[in-house]
């Protein structure tokens, strides 16, 4: 219940600051990854259920809706009353919106959450979004490690994002303490495609074993 109590508390804070600048376009899109080890909860968005047993690891959405697009939602833990909830806010996205918020581990392993805005703008390359929101130092990612393409990206400490535009091709990639080639994660193998923006987002702990990288594939 701690934790659950620590998620309202900062996801209200979220809620409270709204969401960045609008692309010049009128539809509003938005995500919600749960990235904060065993805490369940359900997600009532206008009244439907959007989410049920919300799950570490997962992500929820997208919530579409016109220009200007307000949403009530209700959080509860799974099972609970949303007549009596939690948490009840209203989200407020401006025209063009395409954000995500993100409820994690700070690199302490407490609990925080960071709201971040996705570059939705065409290209017929492969972009390459990675976030860090982990409990871990900050690291830097490293594809074709060892070869002659090897490519770094970063540094990325706790609640940093980083993107860049690549070639499609299937990517091999470790993360690593940054400044450093010893891995701490992977390798991972990632088939990535032009015309597509995808997130890479590392969650979870490396100390107690929750750590993972969660994957979100966006059509451009």
């Amino acid at each position: 219940m701690r934790k659950f109590l620590v998620l309202v508390a900062i996801f209200a804070a979220v809620v409270s600051v709204g969401v960045g600048a609008a692309a010049a376009t009128d539809s509003v899109t938005g995500y919600v990854v749960h990235g904060i080890p065993g805490l369940p909860v359900d997600v009532y968005v206008n009244g439907d259920l959007f989410a049920a047993n919300f799950q570490p690891g997962t992500i929820a959405g997208p919530i579409k809706g016109p220009a200007d697009f307000e949403s009530d939602v209700v959080i509860v833990p799974v099972g609970g009353d949303p007549a009596s909830p939690a948490l009840q806010a209203t989200l407020s996205f401006p025209a063009g919106s395409n954000v995500t918020l993100v409820a994690h581990l700070d690199a302490n392993g407490n609990p925080t959450a960071s709201l971040f805005n996705n570059d939705v703008s065409y290209t017929d390359q492969v972009r390459l979004t990675v976030r860090h929101v982990a409990a871990a130092p900050a690291v830097d990612a490293l594809f074709f490690p060892g070869t002659a393409d090897e490519l770094r990206v970063g540094p990325l400490a706790n609640g940093e994002e980083t993107t860049a535009e690549l070639p499609p091709a299937t990517y091999e990639g470790v993360l690593v303490p940054t400044g450093t080639s010893t891995a701490v994660f992977g390798p991972i193998s990632m088939p990535l495609y032009g015309g597509k923006l995808y997130v890479a987002y590392a969650i979870g702990s490396l100390s107690d074993g929750t750590f993972q990288i969660l994957k979100q594939e966006i059509d451009l």
